[in-house]
């Protein structure tokens, strides 16, 4: 909420932004419902128009998909289904799990400030700026890219369809993007029966951090590509290379003398992204920043469908698990050390990506995950990590 306006009336439905406190917005606008969720005041209500459910969210609450806010949009629409739900949120959480949480709760469309982010299998017709997001199965329309400009969103539902448009001031179409029932019935049907995804490690877990340095040690066994793709592979045999225990990727190296820390870790000088970073680490003259952290499989890793990472970084990173490359991105192959450069790259906001042909390298019982993140220059001011890993599961596995 920006500023309080003097006339209001039940017409006008704000998203609380965090610019003022949650009880000062609940005098602000007496004619929205009180503690619709319990706990938030009236910055968290519902209303219905028609056959569509409009939730209105706090932004600065929902930090992890089992909030209270996913919660209650779930028994919402199980106790009184709609043809289409709505949310509105002042802020994108940057969470996949949140987003993954907002589609299985029914939410078919997102709006935050002058972008629509809508539920892909829904969309029946797309407009001109349309464009896939961050984050699986949803896209983005950008209405901020409108040429013409003043214009005015509106919506309008019937049985089948919810058209969002874009009009000019005189009431002239310039845009248009269309959800369809039948596509979301669908989806809801899909959700049903789709593949049980399990958290291995969280976004914003604690890991054990390291600068680079002399005193990170690896090795280069007889025999690898130190050009290649893989460098801890040697190229003459299937089997990896088993590490040394002095190597930081070995799922055997001591850790202990690190420091702790929960992520998102790293600095940056864009004011946005500072607001994300749990762990503020320290500016050092290596460009390397190394992390580590166990995790436990208690099924059996052969009983498993896919195996999915989420990261957030800049400039450049590669995961190891067990001690065997996995991922790697805007970095040179081969091998690194702790003065390598990353290749200069804009903020990536938790890349969904596949790594179902590494699952091979999960265990029953203890995992390590290792991570190097580089700097595309030993001065430049920002360096950002986080990472969630996930399971997929037919449902007859569980962690």
């Amino acid at each position: 909420m920006e500023g309080h306006p003097e006339a209001r009336s039940f017409q006008l439905y704000p998203i609380y932004d965090g610019s003022t406190t949650e009880q000062k917005f609940d005098q602000a606008y007496p004619h929205v419902p009180t503690e619709t969720l319990p706990g938030y005041g009236k910055s968290v209500y519902a209303i219905k128009q028609g056959n569509a459910k409009l939730f209105f969210l706090n932004a600065g609450r929902l930090q992890e998909p089992g909030d209270t806010q996913l919660e209650w949009i779930r028994k919402t629409m199980n106790d009184n289904k709609q043809t289409f739900a709505l949310a509105w949120l002042s802020e994108d959480p940057k969470l996949p799990e949140v987003w993954k949480a907002l589609r299985t709760a029914g939410i078919s469309a997102v709006f935050i400030r002058d972008t629509v982010y809508a539920l892909h299998v829904g969309v029946s017709q797309e407009p001109s700026d349309y464009r896939p997001s961050d984050y699986e199965d949803w896209d983005i329309w950008g209405l901020s890219d409108m040429k013409e400009k003043p214009f005015l969103t509106e919506m309008e539902a019937n049985e089948t369809a919810l058209t969002i448009k874009a009009e000019n001031e005189e009431g002239q179409p310039l845009d248009q993007l269309e959800l369809n029932a039948d596509n979301l019935a669908s989806r809801d049907l899909a959700t049903l029966k789709e593949k049980e995804e399990i958290p291995l490690v969280g976004i914003q877990s604690l890991w054990h951090y390291h600068a680079g340095d002399d005193s990170i040690k690896f090795a280069i066994p007889d025999g690898v590509d130190l050009v290649g793709e893989g460098p801890i592979i040697e190229t003459s045999r299937t089997e990896p290379v088993p590490l040394p225990d002095y190597d930081w990727r070995s799922p055997d190296y001591d850790d202990s003398g690190w420091k702790t820390g929960r992520a998102a870790l790293g600095y940056t000088n864009n004011k946005e992204r500072q607001s994300s970073i749990q762990t503020n680490l320290e500016t050092v003259a290596s460009p390397t920043y190394y992390f580590r952290k166990t995790f436990e499989l208690n099924g059996d890793p052969e009983k498993l469908s896919g195996l999915i990472l989420h990261i957030a970084y800049e400039d450049g990173y590669v995961v190891y698990l067990n001690g065997q490359e996995v991922s790697r991105d805007a970095i040179l192959t081969g091998v690194l050390t702790e003065s390598s450069l990353a290749i200069p790259n804009d903020f990536a906001s938790y890349r969904r990506i596949d790594l179902k042909a590494h699952l091979n390298k999960l265990v029953k019982g203890t995992n390590e995950i290792a991570v190097e993140v580089h700097r595309g220059h030993p001065g430049a001011p920002n360096l950002f990590f986080d990472l969630g890993l996930s399971v997929e599961s037919n449902g007859e596995e569980r962690q």
